[in-house]
């Protein structure tokens, strides 16, 4: 691919730089953080954010020059120099069997530097999500199934920085309940293009280099939320799933945010109230004990069962998760609520049997949904009841 003739005075991109297979690995995507560069994640963690489509509908491939100062990005490395104050916007044009990967890597690490991807509406390019977290290091994915799609990058730094790369990785995805092959490749959740479709969104405080999984976790994660959404149902919000390394979240900068969320197995979700909404909030009075928070018996309130127990079903029912996590006094309501469903009988048993559902400290406010890293079926591993 060459460069948009149009491209700006002040920015500019290496053609010759290293192309890397459309299809590469997890093996690919760059190593952790070392000490030395540690950022503390929580003060930068809150400008990530996700936003969501307009509800145009879907248009495909921009026109050229659609964004001024556009140049054409190739798969693998991308070589650019940003001048202070100044913007790289780099294009890419995906097909609609394309899960499209961005990982920018910048030096100093410290630099203050924004990634932002917009997709085009048919009339315009529309912010997705943007991310400044994280030391030398930000990452951002799109993936749009409904047809051929242009998205952008685009790369803002505060300082004039000169070693910057951004790599763009395809990798062949596609929505679906059951995962057919490459089950364990890890990926990044893609940005929702219309959180009222998709059924998904960021949780504010969100990492985006935290949002790592297996292809199978991210196809249940997209079709449950597609589900709920042609019901009607507010979107969820996602928080962790594993590092884009596939460490738990929080090993790049010395402060884990979890115990396990290794390999992509593992990702935290919102929870439903009576007002239909998910935010994050707790659903009863909490307690500090010696394992952590959990709820005073007798105090759950406001957790609408029903709609909650909906959607737990759809994970159920792709017969690949080994357990969930939720306290205990949230998992008296949602039971009786799985019962009253009419749930098949083998989505059903995963409720009820103990094993599927189980309490654990810190989940008043969310489930914890751990699928099965076996070639097939639903079987527990070793690790299945390793605390989340």
């Amino acid at each position: 691919m060459g460069l948009a003739e149009d491209g700006a005075a002040d920015a500019s991109i290496d053609p010759d730089a290293v192309a890397m297979n459309g299809d590469s690995s997890t093996a690919d995507a760059p190593d952790a953080t070392s000490g030395a560069d540690v950022v503390d994640a929580s003060r930068d963690a809150a400008t990530d954010a996700s936003i969501g489509d307009t509800g145009v509908a879907p248009a495909g491939i921009a026109p050229m020059g659609a964004v001024a100062g556009e140049l054409v990005a190739r798969d693998g490395r991308n070589a650019v120099t940003v001048a202070s104050g100044s913007e790289v916007v780099l294009r890419v044009d995906a097909r609609p069997t394309e899960h499209v990967q961005f990982f920018l890597r910048f030096a100093p690490s410290r630099a203050a530097v924004v990634l932002q991807v917009d997709r085009w509406d048919g009339a315009r390019a529309v912010e997705l999500g943007r991310t400044d977290a994280g030391p030398g290091l930000r990452v951002l994915a799109a993936f749009d199934p409904s047809g051929p799609r242009t998205f952008w990058a685009r790369i803002r730094p505060t300082v004039a920085i000169n070693d910057v790369s951004l790599e763009v990785v395809r990798t062949p995805f596609e929505d679906g309940t059951s995962c057919a092959s490459d089950c364990a490749r890890l990926l990044q959740l893609p940005l929702p293009n219309d959180r009222t479709r998709d059924g998904y969104a960021m949780d504010p405080t969100a990492v985006f280099r935290y949002q790592f999984g297996r292809r199978d976790l991210l196809m249940f994660l997209r079709a449950a939320g597609q589900e709920m959404a042609r019901r009607g149902h507010a979107a969820v919000l996602i928080e962790d799933l594993s590092q884009w390394d596939g460490a738990t979240p929080g090993t790049d900068t010395g402060s884990l945010r979890h115990a396990s969320h290794q390999r992509g197995k593992d990702v935290d979700i919102s929870l439903y109230g009576v007002d239909r909404q998910t935010i994050w909030r707790s659903f009863c009075t909490v307690q500090r004990t010696a394992d952590g928070r959990e709820c005073v018996a007798g105090t759950a309130r406001d957790l609408d069962a029903a709609i909650n127990a909906l959607h737990f079903s759809r994970y159920f029912a792709t017969n690949r998760v080994t357990v969930s996590f939720l306290d205990r006094a949230l998992i008296a309501l949602v039971v009786p609520a799985a019962r009253a469903a009419g749930f098949a009988p083998s989505v059903l048993a995963q409720f009820t049997d103990g094993v599927h559902v189980q309490h654990w400290p810190n989940h008043d406010n969310h489930i914890h949904v751990r699928v099965s890293e076996a070639a097939s079926g639903s079987a527990i591993e070793w690790d299945a009841y390793a605390p989340p």
